[in-house]
Formats: C-alpha cells, structure tokens, sequence
C-alpha cells in the first residue's frame, strides 16, 4: 500500500474475551433480613423480616464478546478515526427477581436468563483547518448504538410481566399502557372502553383488542392493553470543536441522543404535577382539561383516579428522549508579550467557561425547562416507584448551569 499516498495507517482489530460479573453485593446466597420498629405494649421495639429470600443456587454470570475494529488516518494525519462492532452474549444473567406481594418477600437473586448486546461505535477526529490565515480548526465526534435483546429465560417462560422480561425485547423495557390523548365529549366508545365510570378529560390508551361486525370494542380496556415500549435511544454521541485565532480559542463540547423513552417521575403517576386531588393540595399551575380547555396536556382534577394518581397516571411521565445539548464552552486567551518572560513567567492564559448553557429538540427540556439527562434509579427515593434497574429523570438535584472565569500562570 506504499502507493497509497492519502492513506496513513489502517489497522484491522478482532478480539475475543471472556468476562464474569463481579459487581454483585456479598451473601446473596444467603438472603436479607431487615427490620420494621413497632409498638409492643407501653414499649418501643424492633422486629426483623425476610425482605429477600436465599438463594443456594446463585452461580457466575458469564459474557462472551466479540469485537471486530479497524483504525485508520487519512490525508497526512488530517483525519483519523476508529470503527468498531461488537456481539456481547450473557448467560446466567445476575438481576434481582421481583415476587408477587402474595409470597410475602419482595424479591431475591437469580440467575434470570441469557442476553444479547450488539452494535457499533464510531469515532472521527480532523484537523480542518491547519494555521490557515491564523485559523486553526479542530473537530471529533463520535457515534454509537446499541440494541439489547433477551434471548431466553432461566424459567423456560417467554413472558414475566411481573419483572417486565420479555424473550425478544430489551431487558430493560417499560411495560405500561400507551397514551394518545385524552378523552373528549362525544368520541364513540368511551363508556365501552371505560366503562360507566368513565368520563371526558381523562386519559385516553391504546386498546390492542377486537372490534364486532358493527365496530365497537368487545371489552373494556385493561391489563392486556400494555405495551412493551423500548426505551432504549436509536442512537447517541457526543462531539467537540475547538477554533484558535491569534492567541484567541474556542472550545465547545456536546452531546446528543436520538430516540428512546425518558421516564420522569415528575410527570408519571406518583409526580407532583398528577395528585391534584384534595388531600394533595396541589398549587402548581397545569394545563389541566375543561370543558372549554380540550386542547390541554393535562386529564382534568379529581377525575376517573387510580389511588392518589389520575387512571393511567404513569403514561404522563413518558417523553420522547431526543436531545442536543452544549455541554461546555470556553473561551480564552493566551497573553502573548515580551514582558512575560522578563517577569520570569512562561505562561499567561486568560479564559471563561460556561457549563450545560444550552440544551436544544428535546421534548422533556421544551415542556419541562430541565435537563433530560437521567439522574436517579426508579427507588432511590420513598416517594418514587419504580424498577430499580430504570434511570429516570427524578427526584434528585438536575444539572444545574455554572460559570467559571480563571487565570492560569506557568512559571
């Protein structure tokens, strides 16, 4: 390839290992107890209870990988960049397993079932521009996605809707009704599908079963009507540029992130923006529906209710996950004078930095103001339910936009 003068290196990359998973807390095997204060008699006192069961069974999770790469740089080191697909297959696959409240224990250890993670990563990085005029330009990004697969269950079952494993799907799918909207006066089949409580206002789900001759619903919506949402991003990345002119630069760092579902549990069934019922006394201003406001957002207060939550309340949590988001820009200078060296310093840059300033089509961000990066696990806190291995948009502090102004000096 000597005569190949655009072509600096290509490098072509296969590797096999094999991984257990280590990262599983101690004495699984041997079960949990914890304890719950009460009153005995005129006294204070502590019980204990099973909260998780033993497992004598617990064995290894194992993962076998397979990746197929190749590196490369173009056009006298303007260009590189590095291309890698990759098979993941895990058997024996550690996950806590979730009980019914009939068993009186909420969950233990198991070795679940055997899954699948394929896809691809991409990364570019260019010199556009080199001390042209003055101008240096400097550009990376990079690509990937990754599409997670169930392939079996340790159970021979093909569906536990009770831990939302399902053969085929992502592990980590949502498995829950999907809004289209909300009920309004006069829409056929309300009392059908609904029922005689039912009423405009309230939120509207798809109905997955069959229709009669005439075209109506032959039963009521209920649980068979969930979906298996993915929540998993088509895919995402992220991207950096860096501009110098005469001492001047400008950096900027992103990322980005295209499909999926975003969780925030400050819209779902147990949010702040949902209990509007009496007890609740909420005072939040919500597009909420009247009948002279159908276009709202929002079911209509103390309509059709699930406990505290309006019926169907978690599907107002679910947001397109999409976004675009500046995570950093900096813009500085480097002092250029002769009375530096005189002054005994090598180095005097000037430079100002804002963080996370700008977050751009995304759903959540457009109807929320917040950031919609995931920040918390589904129970970190009491007030939240939710599936301890789903990362949601939660309760805990968001990202929040801070500004840095420095000086560095090199002696």
């Amino acid at each position: 390839m000597q005569n190949v003068t655009w072509l600096d290196n290509l490098k072509l990359r296969v590797r096999y290992g094999q991984t257990s998973n280590q990262s599983v807390s101690p004495y699984k095997t041997l079960g949990l107890l914890n304890t719950r204060p009460y009153n005995f008699g005129d006294e204070y006192a502590t019980g204990f209870y099973v909260s998780e069961l033993p497992n004598s069974k617990l064995g290894w999770e194992y993962s076998e990988t397979m990746n197929y790469g190749v590196d490369f740089g173009v056009l006298n080191g303007r260009m590189s960049g590095t291309l890698e697909y990759y098979v993941q297959n895990t058997k024996d696959v550690l996950l806590s397993v979730g009980l019914p409240a009939t068993s009186g224990v909420s969950s233990f250890m198991g070795n679940i079932g055997e899954t699948q993670n394929k896809g691809f990563e991409l990364s570019l990085n260019g010199v556009i521009l080199d001390d042209y005029n003055g101008w240096t330009w400097e550009a990376g990004v990079n690509l990937y996605a990754n599409r997670n697969k169930l392939l079996s269950l340790a159970s021979g079952q093909e569906r536990d809707e009770n831990n939302w494993w399902f053969v085929g799907s992502p592990i980590d799918v949502i498995y829950d009704y999907e809004k289209i909207g909300l009920w309004q006066e006069g829409d056929p089949h309300l009392a059908i599908l609904e029922g005689k409580n039912g009423n405009p206002g309230m939120i509207r789900v798809k109905y997955t079963g069959t229709y009669d001759e005439q075209g109506n619903p032959t039963r009521k919506i209920g649980p068979e009507d969930r979906q298996i949402l993915n929540p998993e991003a088509d895919f995402q990345g992220g991207f950096n540029t860096r501009v110098a002119y005469k001492g001047f630069d400008l950096s900027i760092i992103g990322a980005f992130k295209s499909g999926g579902i975003l969780n925030s549990t400050l819209y779902g069934a147990s949010g702040y923006l949902n209990t509007m019922n009496a007890r609740s006394g909420n005072n939040v201003k919500v597009d909420y529906w009247t009948p002279n406001n159908t276009d709202a957002k929002y079911p209509k207060p103390n309509g059709l209710q699930s406990g505290d939550n309006p019926k169907y309340g978690s599907t107002l949590g679910y947001f397109d996950a999409s976004y675009l988001k500046i995570r950093t820009i900096t813009l500085g200078y480097d002092l250029q004078q002769n009375w530096l060296k005189t002054a005994g310093i090598d180095k005097l840059r000037f430079y100002a930095t804002v963080e996370n300033p700008f977050v751009f089509f995304s759903p959540y961000t457009d109807e929320s103001g917040m950031d919609p990066e995931t920040n918390s696990y589904g129970d970190e806190n009491v007030a939240v339910a939710g599936k301890r291995k789903s990362l949601i948009v939660g309760t805990n502090t968001p990202t929040t936009r801070n500004y840095l102004f420095g000086i560095n000096l090199t002696f």
